[in-house]
């Protein structure tokens, strides 16, 4: 469907075109500054120039010459020197977005130009025998934003877990098992002890061949098919997937497909097979295969090992060869932090030497680092490591010592509920709110406000609109639905905030364009903010007339609609009341 930010952008091109005066070809629009009275604008520079006329007289001629009619969402039409500035019409604009958004529900702000398109995102993708812990929630919460998101948009989403079960780093796995035995724990605990076993043996392999070539051992067991080798492998991976599963469950996190790198063994002679066939690697005198430099800025790296062993770059060459076939996506989306931007700029140059991919777009979403309260990068060999159940957990009991402050009257599995809606939000949007591609912090004093930009911040302005319309219930008064009850909304405040929620479905596009979930986060902190404003100068129950009270009504259950979907977006819940 066309929103009404659409419609309205769609009148003001047709309104120029019908004047006569400028070929379709030449209307561009832009955004005015915020400090410009004007919701639209046409720079008049670029067509002024190809007609041989002034910006400046052009922009004045046409806004003499367009007339509104009584229906269009166009308002004031207005010169400001080269620019023809267009500003809404309240009472339409009213009229059109809370209609939109009773209609549609859940749904508002869902498009359909990813219709008939695939999209495969991988994302999340832990080691098996490890903890999750910060790295890997950084690619989760991105990935399951941009799969809300595209999903939005009418694509077929394909949201796809890389699990990290084979090679080299699982044959130390394997080989610090045979040295110390299997854990007797269950879970994290379990999963903890694996991690302390392969950091010994590993640390100790750097300085005695014999663990190495026993890793090495291992590794190669497990590849050719041995019971002993693949029994632990199973294991390990039943151990690390069932702690996974708790930690996605209390993210909202649900992945289509959890494939692991053992998934493609049968494919990686023939990938092999075919790279040295098309010339784009060779076997050399050693009989590893090797892919020499594609560009300048891809240096020799290989696909094999000179013993038979297969790398991680075989499996991900045979991971796009499966999605391709399985799924034939328009695009392939890796969400993996920046360190491995290197490996994706060969992979990625490999398959389209080979031909793999076609017109399929390849796309790498990475993001950086975490960093403690003090600055420093979190990371195991650091000793601040945090994990992922752990600090779900921390998050979760902070929340709730702010429920129980707030809210004490309410009943202890309401707190809980709460605190762990509050407390996970919390860690979710302190990824979302700025650009991926930044490093962020973790600082549980801003990450918890209930002012600023913060998930709780606008988790309170849904359960502000849910109390105000509890209250209007309790008194006997509803939300109006007639659409003429709404052209009454003229208040600066109202109109500013009904322009925001006119503007999600923008929002929504622009940070599937962008890759850029911190664009819907913008969103729903602008809409709570513009809330705010609105409720301090607009009484809602003790409205000056029982029309204005209904409409206004109507208006603060449209905005708590439009904020919940954007949190949907995002992964966070919004409770009832807080």
């Amino acid at each position: 469907m066309a929103y009404t930010i659409d419609r309205f952008s769609a009148e003001v091109t047709a309104a120029i075109a019908a004047t006569g005066r400028v070929p379709v070809a030449l209307i561009e629009t832009t955004t005015p500054k915020p400090n410009i009275p004007a919701d639209l604008a046409f720079p008049a520079f670029k067509a002024a120039k190809e007609l041989g006329v002034a910006a400046a007289q052009l922009a004045a001629d046409l806004a003499a010459a367009i007339v509104p009619a009584k229906d269009s969402l166009i308002g004031v039409v207005s010169a400001a020197g080269p620019f023809l500035n267009f500003a809404l019409q309240p009472q339409h604009l009213a009229t059109a977005v809370i209609t939109e958004i009773i209609a549609l529900g859940p749904r508002y702000g869902h498009q359909q130009e990813g219709v008939g398109k695939t999209i495969v995102i991988d994302y999340s993708a832990p080691n098996i025998a490890k903890r999750m812990h910060v790295g890997h929630i950084r690619s989760t919460i991105i990935g399951q934003a941009l799969v809300n998101i595209f999903r939005a948009l009418g694509y077929s989403v394909v949201g796809d877990n890389h699990l990290g079960d084979w090679g080299k780093q699982f044959g130390v796995v394997l080989a610090s098992i045979e040295r110390e035995g299997k854990p007797q724990s269950s879970g994290e605990t379990a999963l903890e002890e694996l991690e302390a076993m392969y950091a010994r043996y590993a640390n100790e392999m750097k300085d005695h061949s014999a663990l190495d070539d026993r890793a090495r051992h291992w590794s190669l067991a497990l590849e050719h098919g041995d019971s002993e080798a693949r029994a632990l492998w199973q294991w390990a991976i039943d151990l690390s997937m069932d702690a996974a599963q708790r930690n996605y469950e209390r993210l909202g996190v649900t992945i289509d497909h959890a494939y692991g790198e053992s998934f493609y063994e049968p494919m990686l002679d023939g990938v092999i097979q075919e790279a040295l066939a098309s010339g784009a690697a060779y076997r050399d005198e050693g009989g590893a295969v090797v892919v020499e430099e594609l560009d300048k800025n891809i240096p020799t790296f290989l696909l094999q090992r000179s013993d038979g062993g297969t790398l991680y770059m075989t499996r991900d060459l045979a991971t796009i060869k499966f999605r391709m076939d399985a799924f034939n996506p328009a695009r392939i989306v890796y969400v993996i932090g920046e360190p491995q931007s290197l490996h994706l700029r060969q992979l990625f140059a490999l398959v389209r030497q080979m031909g793999y991919t076609g017109e399929t777009e390849l796309v790498h979403v990475s993001f950086g680092t975490v960093f403690d309260n003090k600055g420093k990068p979190l990371s195991t060999r650091g000793g601040n490591m945090v994990y992922l159940e752990a600090l779900l957990d921390d998050a979760v009991q902070r929340a709730l010592a702010v429920v129980e402050h707030k809210n004490p009257e309410l009943p202890a599995a309401e707190k809980q509920a709460i605190a762990e809606a509050v407390g996970v939000g919390a860690v979710v949007y302190n990824d979302l709110y700025q650009d991926t591609r930044r490093n962020i912090t973790l600082d549980w004093e801003r990450m918890l406000a209930t002012e600023g930009n913060s998930a709780t911040y606008l988790q309170y302005s849904v359960a502000r609109c849910r109390s105000i319309l509890r209250r209007a219930a309790d008194t006997g008064s509803a939300p109006g639905n007639d659409p003429q009850l709404f052209r009454v909304l003229e208040h600066p405040a109202e109109q500013q905030l009904l322009k925001q929620l006119a503007r999600l479905p923008e929002a929504i596009r622009e940070a599937g364009a962008r890759y850029a979930p911190f664009v819907v986060a913008d969103w729903c902190y602008t809409t709570a903010r513009d809330f705010g404003v609105f409720f301090e100068q607009c009484p809602v129950l003790k409205a000056e007339s029982v029309t204005l009270r209904d409409a206004r009504l109507a208006l603060v259950a449209a905005t708590a609609q439009a904020l919940i979907n954007g949190l949907v977006l995002l992964g966070i819940r919004a409770p009832e009341r807080m």
